[in-house]
């Protein structure tokens, strides 16, 4: 199983890092444990995505661990339009 990146960087023993989380951070001990790395915020923060435990992903969540922030993609995007339905998939009924 994975270790936490947070207990890494916080050179706390390591527990299993049961989930992934999505972060903001430029800590570079936790950014090179990414697992995906998707950018680079306008804050000079890469937004990674990391193994974690549960209890430090609560502490992230809370703010308790100093310059790491979670990520949240808030810019999805524009909404995906809904394509119309052909007739023919609205009833397999002949009325």
């Amino acid at each position: 199983m994975p270790v936490c990146a947070i207990c890494q960087h916080l050179g706390v023993p390591p527990r299993d890092g049961t989930g992934t989380v999505g972060l903001l951070t430029s800590a570079p001990t936790i950014v090179q444990e990414a697992i995906d790395n998707l950018g680079e915020s306008s804050d000079n923060e890469q937004h990674i995505v990391v193994y974690a435990c549960p209890e430090h992903v609560v502490d992230v969540y809370r703010g308790r661990i100093a310059g790491v922030r979670m990520a949240w993609r808030l810019d999805a995007g524009p909404a995906p339009t809904r394509l119309p339905q052909s007739p023919a998939a609205t009833s397999a009924s002949p009325a």
